[in-house]
């Protein structure tokens, strides 16, 4: 067992993982049309996990190398 006294953010994000489910979250790969990058993406229901090279706008995800274009998501087949 882990003390988590004395560590407010800890406890909040292990709260906040032990109520989601696994079904709640996806992890989705991300193929960059323009520049050809390849990111493994998490989402908790439709909406992006935040990161620092990729958002997201509406529906679409975008990376941060320019492109108008939205990235292909694509579902991770190999574990």
């Amino acid at each position: 067992m882990v003390d988590l006294a004395g560590q407010p953010e800890r406890v909040r994000a292990v709260r906040k993982a032990a109520r989601m489910s696994p079904t709640e979250t996806d992890e989705l790969v991300a193929f960059c049309p323009s520049c050809k990058a390849f990111e493994t993406l998490w989402f908790v229901g439709d909406s992006l996990v935040p990161t620092r090279k990729y958002c997201q706008v509406g529906r679409r995800v975008y990376h941060d190398c320019g492109s108008d274009e939205a990235c292909r998501l694509l579902l991770r087949f190999v574990k």
